[in-house]
């Protein structure tokens, strides 16, 4: 089975939120084909039952880190259930207006990979209007959302998973996915920044939301990232064999069974809280061979 569009959203700990941005995808969602799936990184909270309830399809495993779980969605969807572009949400990044996809669909068709414009990062624009068409050019990047096409992943790969829990995985994938020619400009000057990120608006807001940062987690993967964005080679989600049993493991057990269950179901009658926008900054499933 194939879809067009996959909608997968990241999420841990934080049952209300990702609660709500489901309630916001079904509601705003138009297109007629496209798939959705949750990527839980071992929450403790009651996120699995609520999601049996709202009979949501889940890919889960143990607590692995932000590019672990990243990883189990953008993977399922683009590989196993063969998704021409993935829309990748983190949990307090919802849509708000009836169409939102529309936008990050035409733009990672255009250029391969696209993220998100927010409002705190006007600073950083240097041209571009937001659109598909014309994306802002940004000297700084956000994970919030992100849109991947296949092709692009298939020559870039997927978000290292030597990077433990929380920051800077996505700007190392980003910087990949820019130098092979996807979702933004090298610039090869002495002076300035070398890359220009493309970003859309996209119809999405921000709610308030508390952070897992861990700032020692922090500073291990930004020197982890300084060193692996020396070299932009294709990253399969594991790195031994080990992590290739229990990464397969764990998507097999989420796609087993019929995949028309991914299948967004649409729902226009959710409840709709309207959190305000706020600044950004930057139980297992199974049992490893």
């Amino acid at each position: 089975m194939s879809f067009s569009v996959g909608i997968g959203i990241v999420t841990y700990n934080r049952k209300d939120i990702v609660g709500e941005t489901i309630d916001r995808v079904r509601t705003f969602t138009r297109h007629p084909d496209a798939a959705l799936v949750v990527a839980d990184d071992g929450s403790t909270d009651g996120t699995l039952t609520m999601l049996r309830d709202k009979r949501v399809p889940l890919v889960t495993g143990s607590n692995m880190g932000i590019a672990w779980n990243k990883n189990r969605a953008l993977f399922l969807l683009s590989q196993r259930l063969n998704c021409e572009i993935v829309i990748l949400l983190e949990d307090d990044t919802q849509p708000s207006v009836a169409g939102w996809e529309a936008e990050w669909i035409s733009a990672a068709r255009r250029w391969g990979h696209v993220n998100y414009a927010a409002d705190w990062m006007r600073p950083y624009f240097v041209t571009g209007s937001g659109t598909a068409e014309d994306p802002r050019q940004s000297t700084m990047v956000t994970a919030q959302c992100a849109a991947y096409a296949s092709t692009a992943l298939a020559y870039a790969g997927y978000f290292d998973p030597l990077f433990k829990g929380y920051g800077h995985e996505h700007v190392e994938h980003t910087r990949r996915l820019i130098h092979l020619g996807h979702g933004g400009t090298e610039r090869r000057t002495d002076t300035g920044e070398p890359l220009l990120y493309k970003l859309i608006d996209g119809g999405l807001t921000v709610a308030t939301s508390q952070s897992h940062r861990d700032d020692a987690q922090e500073q291990h993967n930004e020197k982890l990232a300084m060193d692996l964005m020396k070299q932009s080679d294709y990253c399969p989600p594991w790195h031994s064999d080990t992590e290739r049993r229990q990464f397969r493991l764990e998507i097999e057990n989420a796609i087993a069974g019929d995949p028309a269950r991914f299948r967004l179901a649409p729902d226009r009658t959710a409840g709709l809280g309207r959190p305000p926008p706020i600044p950004g900054a930057f139980s297992p499933l199974f049992r490893p061979a």
